[in-house]
């Protein structure tokens, strides 16, 4: 796969991961929490670049840590963490 198709497949986990742990669509925030990190692990695993462009490892960075805070539960600071990713994942693709 190349590393457009996984900056791709990363960004598209990420804004449907966003959607996903918005306060209106969270019905029950910890399945919501479980499913997103789910989600968004799948997308990492298969995200990983061999790439020196700093801007697709920083938004794989913010993801990880997103997972992290997904797996707490603490979906403010996952939605942040998201959102850098997201503009990151902006800046990867100016780059290549």
């Amino acid at each position: 796969m190349s590393t457009q198709n996984r900056t791709d497949v990363l960004e598209l986990a990420v804004e449907q991961v966003l959607a996903a742990v918005r306060p209106a669509a969270l019905g029950d925030p910890v399945i919501g929490a479980r499913r997103a990190e789910e989600s968004l692990r799948d997308a990492l695993r298969d995200a990983r670049p061999s790439t020196d462009n700093l801007a697709l490892l920083q938004a794989l960075a913010c993801a990880e840590a997103a997972c992290e805070h997904l797996k707490y539960c603490e979906i403010q600071e996952a939605r942040t963490l998201l959102t850098a990713a997201r503009g990151q994942l902006v800046l990867a693709h100016e780059r290549m």
